[in-house]
């Protein structure tokens, strides 16, 4: 089947200019010239993004687009494809079949329009523009079969709607469901059976993985490395290098199984249990002369620091103690100074001023 495709997207207009096009506007005379253009077509799909716009003209296109059909015995599938509001909803069911991407948005309200002049000339518009709100209402209503007065009020609230309310409602007739992106190994110019190309693929895998050295066999030898005491360690093909020997590995010995702790030339120590590597022990640092020199002096000072500790103590005791005979011997002179026990100033006889010391006459 020939398919043609007609676009609905931009403002519905009726300004009939050449140059509408380049301003986002879509009218009557462009629709017709795709159709023209797609004469060979024997189903045509209508691409609707549109915000609406001119009533007369979105109807206009609604019938050029099923006289068509009818005419030339040619399907015509609308597809709104982003959004469809006011009267290009009218377009969108020119199609037998109507679809709708799921992420797609469709709208009905009332139509409006200004109006000028005296109270008659309004009334007038009011008249012309219920007379279109009814027009409108009863095309929804022979073509989906709702309720008028559902719809009336639909109308009215200016009714937004996502795919799925616009197909239950019966505005469209199927939702398309966005494709997700795959990758795909394409076959070009290939006649053998399935049984010769993974015959074929097996080889080419085969043949790269020895190039990389990962094939089976392609191991010039098992991964061997010596401890000091001389004892070798054959790790078989776990590792290609001894950097990345790691615990947990199992190695084995001329004679039997390694166990115990073996010092490698490098420092470190593995740590083996009936085979299997448990631990590794980092290499211990040699001690330098420079380093036993600072430890030598640390311990010297750490050992004047606790003579000056102990003989900061004893100093604290001996004057603690010195504090104490201090306050007793202060103490025992008050306490005497306060009996008045200084002598008087003749013999046998009491003193003019006692307890305090006499100076003078």
């Amino acid at each position: 089947m020939i398919e043609g495709h007609i676009f609905i997207q931009g403002v519905i207009s009726p300004w009939q200019d050449k140059d509408a096009e380049e301003w986002g506007e879509v009218n009557i005379k462009q629709v017709t010239q795709q159709i023209q253009d797609n004469a060979n077509a024997e189903k045509l799909i209508v691409h609707v993004h549109s915000p609406g716009g001119d009533v007369d003209e979105g109807f206009g296109i609604h019938d050029i687009l099923v006289a068509y059909g009818k005419d030339k015995g040619v399907e015509i599938e609308t597809r709104i494809e982003g959004l469809c509001a006011s009267i290009a909803t009218v377009i969108a069911m020119a199609g037998s079949v109507r679809k709708i991407t799921e992420n797609s948005e469709f709208m009905i309200h009332n139509p409006w329009g200004d109006a000028w002049g005296d109270s008659d000339d309004v009334q007038k518009y009011a008249d012309q523009l219920k007379a279109v709100e009814d027009k409108v209402i009863d095309f929804y209503v022979a073509k989906i079969g709702g309720d008028r007065e559902a719809i009336d009020q639909m109308m009215k609230e200016e009714t937004w709607m996502t795919a799925k309310q616009a197909k239950d409602l019966g505005f469209v007739t199927e939702i398309i469901t966005t494709i997700k992106a795959v990758a795909k190994f394409k076959l070009k110019n290939i006649t053998m059976n399935t049984q010769d190309f993974d015959k074929k693929i097996d080889s080419r895998f085969a043949a790269l993985m020895k190039k990389l050295g990962l094939a089976k066999g392609s191991r010039a030898k098992a991964l061997t490395t010596t401890a000091a005491d001389g004892t070798v360690f054959d790790f078989g093909d776990q590792v290609e290098s001894i950097e990345e020997i790691a615990v947990g590995m199992t190695a084995t010995i001329e004679g039997g199984t390694p166990d115990g702790e073996y010092v490698m030339p490098d420092g470190k120590t593995f740590v083996f249990t009936a085979g299997t590597l448990t631990e590794i022990k980092e290499a211990e640092e040699e001690e330098t002369e420079d380093m036993k020199q600072l430890k030598a002096e640390n311990e010297d000072l750490k050992k004047q620091l606790a003579d000056l500790q102990t003989a900061n103590d004893v100093a604290i005791v001996d004057l603690e103690k010195e504090v104490v005979a201090m306050k007793a011997q202060v103490k025992s002179d008050i306490s005497t100074f306060e009996k008045g026990s200084i002598p008087a100033s003749n013999e046998g006889e009491p003193s003019r001023n006692p307890g305090k010391p006499i100076t003078g006459i």
